[in-house]
């Protein structure tokens, strides 16, 4: 599940809120509008009712039986400017006598008397808003109008006028808000990216470049006091390994050197075979011994340099030391470029024992199969070999301590439990790591059907111009 970032998720959460609060005061303006509006025309019809009464009455006293003049009624078109104050656009108007007899009425008026009480005041019929008005001395009545479908085409165009911008300003409230989180949030991603870079190998306080809020000055606070007892407990842990190893090579040797004594003194049999099986158990011992010391030493740091190195000349040195073994000469090979040495930078010492870490794993886990040390320019050496290989996630696992990878599957030429500590790979990890470069591990090697192909990936160095290692 894709992990979303602190300034979206403020953005998502405030903007629903924000668009909310948009929505209830647009409600709220649009409810005030209405109010206000429907006062005004209500005003306006009033006004006009007033002035249309007064020219019917006048028109009235010139023409006693208007509906005599030629069989229908008289009408009075009466254009808008004369109704100075008026608020409408349709007015319809009719003018009846105290019989609700029909005397005047507009042009877009019904032609029957409206059925609404003759008495001054606001009623609404058949979609209209009517105001009746008495005249003070003749006995005649205005009834006044609107359409109602006027005034709430009037109070739609003024809540779409509030709420259409919103579609358009809430993207950009969207933006807005993201980006002043983004940038107030700058500092707790600073602290994210110093974390990511803190490992067993670094563990330095962290040191923020630019001031930082209360709330994170106290989370830098507790991590910094977090990493500093998690280095003093890894000094601790490396300490004791370190010592443990140490210690034990005089005590070992001892051991050793008797065991080999008894074993040349006892004759064949039962006893001779327990004292080589003992002597077998001592070097194994010793064995992981040393690669505790090697992990100890390569996690601390101590004693690394960052020279110029011959990267086909330490292949050779590792190489020469397993072809000592009669049963080795054969199998592994040595590819080194023909154009070019290749040099890469760091420790020589620190280098070897991881080349010479690989090769052992390889040696293990392919008994009867070549194994290839191979050194690439720019800067890599690689390991190869035609064992039972990994799979990517337990190849990730054999890079932590303790990892081992003892089966094989039953295809391989492997056997089935393999001896080891699981410090190997983790320690040449740590090595490659601690040099700048990095450890890369495929299976199955390009163009076989089974294997490993172990490669350092180290930091190329320039050519020298005289040579050396």
């Amino acid at each position: 599940m894709k992990q979303r970032s602190l300034s979206w998720s403020l953005t998502r959460a405030l903007l629903p809120w924000v668009a909310l609060v948009w929505v209830a005061i647009s409600l709220g303006v649009a409810w005030y509008v209405q109010h206000e509006l429907a006062e005004q025309l209500d005003a306006g019809l009033v006004e006009s009712a007033e002035r249309l009464l007064d020219l019917a009455a006048h028109d009235a006293r010139n023409h006693e039986k208007p509906s005599e003049r030629d069989g229908t009624l008289f009408r009075l078109e009466v254009p808008h400017s004369k109704l100075h104050g008026a608020k409408h656009d349709v007015l319809l108007y009719q003018v009846v006598n105290t019989d609700n007899e029909l005397l005047l009425r507009s042009a877009d008026a019904p032609r029957y008397p409206l059925p609404v009480p003759l008495s001054t005041g606001f009623r609404e019929y058949a979609g209209l808003r009517i105001y009746t008005l008495a005249h003070p001395s003749l006995p005649m009545y205005i009834h006044a109008g609107d359409p109602l479908a006027h005034r709430q085409a009037t109070r739609t165009r003024t809540l779409l006028g509030l709420l259409v911008p919103l579609l358009v300003v809430l993207p950009l409230l969207g933006w807005l808000i993201r980006t002043v989180t983004r940038r107030v949030l700058a500092p707790a991603g600073q602290i994210a990216r110093e974390l990511q870079q803190r490992d067993g190998r670094h563990l330095a306080p962290l040191a923020p470049a630019q001031p930082l809020p209360a709330e994170l000055q106290t989370i830098v606070g507790s991590a910094n006091h977090l990493l500093q007892r998690l280095e003093g407990a890894l000094d601790t842990e490396r300490a004791l390994a370190a010592n443990a190893a140490h210690e034990l090579r005089t005590p070992l040797a001892t051991v050793r050197l008797r065991l080999q004594t008894a074993l040349a003194q006892v004759s064949d049999g039962p006893a001779r075979q327990r004292v080589a099986e003992a002597l077998d158990s001592l070097d194994q011992l010793g064995r992981r011994s040393e690669k505790l010391l090697q992990l100890s030493r390569a996690e601390s740091g101590a004693a690394l340099a960052q020279e110029r190195v011959n990267l086909g000349k330490l292949a050779a040195v590792v190489a020469q030391e397993f072809w000592s073994d009669p049963a080795l000469l054969q199998r592994l090979h040595l590819v080194l470029p023909e154009s070019e040495d290749v040099w890469v930078r760091g420790d020589f010492d620190a280098l070897a024992i991881a080349l010479r870490n690989l090769v052992e794993n390889a040696v293990r886990y392919a008994p009867s199969g070549p194994v290839t040390i191979a050194v690439e320019a720019p800067a890599t050496c690689s390991v190869s070999d035609e064992g039972p290989g990994l799979s990517p996630e337990r190849a990730h696992a054999l890079l932590q301590r303790h990892q081992r990878n003892g089966h094989a599957p039953p295809a391989c030429s492997a056997p089935a439990h393999v001896p080891g500590y699981g410090l190997g790979l983790s320690i040449v990890s740590t090595i490659v790591q601690r040099q700048g470069g990095a450890l890369a591990l495929q299976s199955p090697p390009p163009g076989q059907p089974h294997g490993l192909r172990a490669a350092l990936l180290l930091r190329a160095a320039e050519q020298p111009t005289a040579p050396g290692i």
